[in-house]
């Protein structure tokens, strides 16, 4: 028996939303915990199941931690000087680019499974970007007629010179 855990992980949408969690981060990389905002956009995308959410969030963070870890060890390699048959100056290069990608990949998925976890949580609140109600959409005189009204004259509207603080006007001054 396949638990619903495990059917939703294998599911195509989840790298579909891990990779859109991961575009987040790397354009929000320029603000603090860029992974979180990312992998609440992939856990909003995924649905209301938390451990999912929390999932997806972190597997983002994996994905956009890897460019990252690129672009940083190009940046450092530039202080890294290796003339013909100097061998340490490459293997500090290389040393140097798995330190930054094991940190920056324990990073982007710690913070972002927090933030899947988040986003997931948020798309139960809020129901969702797939669960909304057609009736919201619906005129309302065909709700009030299906709902066995005779029409909208049924209901009839308030006081238009009314409002909720206002109080009907009984001629007294209460001074």
């Amino acid at each position: 028996m396949v638990s619903s855990r495990s059917s939703s992980l294998t599911s195509g949408d989840t790298l579909k939303h891990a990779a859109i969690g991961a575009v987040v981060s790397l354009v929000t990389f320029f603000l603090p915990f860029s992974p979180a905002i990312g992998g609440g956009v992939a856990g909003y995308l995924h649905g209301p199941d938390r451990e999912a959410g929390a999932t997806v969030g972190g597997l983002s963070g994996v994905l956009a931690a890897i460019p990252g870890a690129v672009i940083a060890t190009l940046i450092a390699s530039v202080f890294v000087i290796a003339g013909p048959g100097q061998r340490s100056g490459l293997l500090v290069a290389f040393v140097f680019f798995l330190v930054i990608l094991v940190v920056s990949v324990a990073y982007g998925a710690v913070v972002g499974a927090v933030g899947g976890f988040v986003g997931a949580y948020l798309n139960e609140e809020f129901s969702g970007p797939t669960e909304t109600e057609t009736e919201r959409f619906r005129d309302p005189t065909t709700l009030r007629e299906g709902a066995g009204s005779d029409g909208p004259d049924d209901d009839p509207d308030p006081d238009p010179e009314l409002t909720g603080f206002d109080e009907a006007d009984d001629g007294s001054d209460r001074n």
